[in-house]
């Protein structure tokens, strides 16, 4: 049994049905951070995502397997030049007891691609030259380009497609309660306590949810939110705490859901001039020993790397290249002597002060380059100030931990390609290389998936060779769940910050 928690609701939320102090079929989940907004079209990180997910479906979602999965698309089909995809909806309503049509993903779609959208994935969708809708369950796409990636940047959470006449009268505001075509609808939201959806019957998946209701219980300590799931308050908990994996997995009453997917590296600024040249780079890649930084920051839990941060099964992933750095200060010191750096030099190193393991990470760092005569100076600011400098350039190098987006590997684009915007959140700044970014375009527009792969060959050869980063390890990512939690699934890879999709199957045995 679990106390519900009362409080004065936000007023656009409907009230909580009934008095009833106890529910049959309630789930509560432990997040780790409250949304910032539920906002459709804006990635607000894993918390966010993760409620979004219960709300929400998209044209396409990914799956449980990590794979594409078909939602409010039945099927699609493309023609021989990839300019124009056409969709054939199902049948399926929004939680207001509207039909799902072409017209509403249509305005779903113009509304992400607006000139004056702050949409997190604008720029990729900006592809889509028009939008057709001969009847109510036909769209077309039309491109102005092909674009191999289309469907995987559709078939993330923030390309949800919600109504037409919702988007006329709330588009623009932000505390809007929330319309999706999910298998929960929005109920009611307790700013700082929890935000609650309830079983929407009109889901078009037979028999599915399986659950009354689920509570989003924001727990910003991880030490509540473990003795949450610990004392029997919740029942899943996101983020699970390195320094907690091994108790919960040990207990008779819990389990532990881990993948690894996520990744911690090092962005450089390449106009600080040690940084802007590749052997530098390079050296401090041989310099740092993974078991350091895994041992200190993560208790031991995460996996070295030593090449790029492609996962296998990805397109570009290559066990020959898999191991390309090793732990060698003696090579680093000789990369030093020959980029024109034999004593080393001074660098500011940025990371933060608010979450332990980034902090950690910096500080394992800090001693394993003072070993090759490089001085790092922490710079370690809260989370929002360290968000802050990363997005203008004010650093020398960071510490980052992060995956990417999609399954594709157009992934890689976010975090290498150099083009008009040189300082944004996943790139080393100002790094623009010619030849990388004319691989990334190729590999986007061509269609045989056996040229792709030789494309993504390619470009990781001249990655590691620029070496605009330095990888350090694979992060494992855990939710921590009750026993009697069935069906609830940690996405594969890069998709673990996705696997709140899978609340739809959740049971309670």
């Amino acid at each position: 049994m679990k106390r519900r928690i009362f409080g004065p609701a936000l007023a656009l939320a409907t009230s909580l049905f009934a008095q009833q102090a106890f529910a049959e079929g309630s789930l509560y989940f432990g997040l780790s951070g409250e949304p910032s907004t539920l906002e459709s079209t804006i990635n607000a990180g894993a918390p966010a995502r993760t409620i979004r997910l219960a709300i929400h479906r998209g044209l396409f979602n990914y799956g449980p397997d990590g794979k594409l999965s078909p939602e409010l698309a039945e099927s699609y089909e493309v023609t021989p030049d990839a300019l124009i995809y056409t969709f054939k909806l199902r049948d399926a309503k929004f939680h207001d007891g509207s039909a799902v049509t072409s017209a509403d993903v249509k305005a779903s779609i113009e509304r992400m691609t607006a000139k004056d959208s702050k949409a997190t994935y604008r720029n990729e969708l900006g592809v889509i030259q028009t939008i057709e809708t001969p009847d109510a369950k036909t769209v077309k796409l039309v491109l102005s380009k092909p674009f191999v990636p289309l469907v995987h940047y559709l078939a993330l959470p923030e390309s949800a497609i919600i109504p037409a006449a919702w988007i006329k009268a709330h588009g623009t505001d932000p505390n809007a309660a929330p319309v999706g075509a999910g298998p929960f609808k929005f109920t009611n939201w307790e700013r700082g306590r929890e935000l609650t959806v309830e079983k929407f019957d009109g889901y078009y998946k037979p028999g599915k949810p399986h659950l009354d209701d689920v509570h989003y219980v924001f727990y910003g300590d991880e030490n509540t939110r473990v003795n949450a799931l610990k004392s029997g308050d919740v029942d899943i908990i996101d983020y699970v705490p390195w320094k907690d994996a091994a108790s919960i997995e040990s207990s008779s009453d819990l389990k532990l859901a881990s993948t690894t997917g996520p990744f911690m590296m090092l962005q450089f600024n390449t106009r600080f001039e040690p940084f802007s040249k590749p052997e530098v780079r390079q050296a401090i890649s041989y310099a740092i020993d993974r078991s350091t930084v895994i041992n200190t920051a993560f208790n031991g839990r995460g996996t070295p790397l030593f090449g790029i941060a492609i996962p296998e099964g990805y397109m570009g992933y290559s066990t020959d290249k898999t191991n390309f750095f090793k732990h060698d200060p003696a090579k680093a010191k000789e990369l030093l002597a020959k980029a024109g750096y034999p004593d080393g030099f001074e660098a500011r190193l940025l990371a933060t002060s608010q979450y332990g393991f980034h902090n950690n990470t910096a500080i394992a760092v800090q001693a394993e380059l003072a070993k090759i005569g490089i001085k790092v100076k922490l710079d370690l600011p809260d989370w929002s100030g360290r968000m802050a400098k990363n997005n203008a350039g004010d650093y020398d190098f960071l510490v980052a931990g992060t995956a990417g987006d999609i399954a594709d590997p157009d992934w890689l684009s976010n975090f290498f390609y150099g083009g008009t915007q040189l300082v944004r959140l996943n790139n080393s700044a100002y790094f623009d290389d010619k030849v990388i970014n004319d691989l990334l375009d190729k590999g986007r527009v061509t269609l045989d998936p056996i040229e792709r792969e030789k494309i993504y060959g390619q470009f990781v050869d001249r990655a590691l060779e620029q070496s605009p980063f330095v990888y350090m390890m694979w992060r494992d990512q855990s939710f921590g769940l009750n026993k009697k939690v069935t069906g609830f699934t940690n996405l594969p890879g890069f998709l673990t910050f996705q696997s709140g999709i899978t609340v739809e199957n959740v049971e309670l045995k």
